[in-house]
């Protein structure tokens, strides 16, 4: 749908890029959106994927990288703009967005989350380039409650690192992370499991 790169991409590749998927979420992709371009890392590409959206988040999310692009100062090098033509769920949107970017390691995000400034900086500082095995870097979360639901045990919170033993009594690792995207690709992606748990099932892949 819509694409911008800076001039001299080829020669400054991204750095890192951070993968959106949307469907319906307008009331929160800007959020999203405005915490991804507070990044202290520079040189990222922004990827958003909108699953055939039935509210205006396509709109949204065009009217936001025209402000972007508009007021410069942004930390990025390339940024895309997707659109499925019929909803094909949140593994595809995922697949499609990793599929497009440029960047050896991409963050995935979703719509209605937001990043702290350091996040992307943090978990890039931690990737090891003399080791080809290092898959996914996994950040700590901060849980905020939405307005009307104090209920958070909804939340995936965890404070511990990777450990196979552990991942397999159940999923301990949020969606939002840093991924190789050479490992996304080795696995096959995501795979669409109705009802959910496509990411425990990548992560166990």
């Amino acid at each position: 749908v819509r694409q911008w790169q800076s001039p001299d991409l080829a020669q400054r590749l991204p750095l890192a890029a951070v993968v959106v998927s949307l469907h319906n979420y307008a009331d929160h992709i800007t959020e999203a959106l405005q915490s991804v371009s507070a990044q202290t890392q520079q040189r990222l590409e922004l990827i958003v994927v909108d699953d055939a959206s039935t509210d205006d988040g396509t709109a949204v999310v065009e009217r936001w990288i025209d402000a972007c692009l508009r007021a410069g100062g942004h930390p990025f090098v390339r940024v895309l703009l997707l659109r499925h033509c019929r909803n094909a769920g949140l593994a595809a949107a995922r697949n499609t967005a990793l599929a497009h970017s440029k960047a050896s390691w991409c963050f995935v995000l979703d719509a209605d989350n937001a990043l702290f400034p350091d996040a992307v900086a943090g978990c890039l500082a931690l990737v090891d380039p003399g080791d080809p095995q290092l898959a996914v870097v996994h950040p700590l979360l901060v849980v905020e409650a939405e307005p009307g639901r104090p209920d958070d045990r909804r939340a995936l919170v965890s404070s511990a690192s990777w450990q196979r033993e552990r991942l397999l009594q159940g999923n301990v690792v949020d969606a939002m992370a840093l991924i190789r995207r050479s490992a996304w690709a080795r696995v096959g992606g995501y795979t669409h499991i109705e009802g959910g748990w496509e990411d425990y099932d990548f992560w166990c892949k």
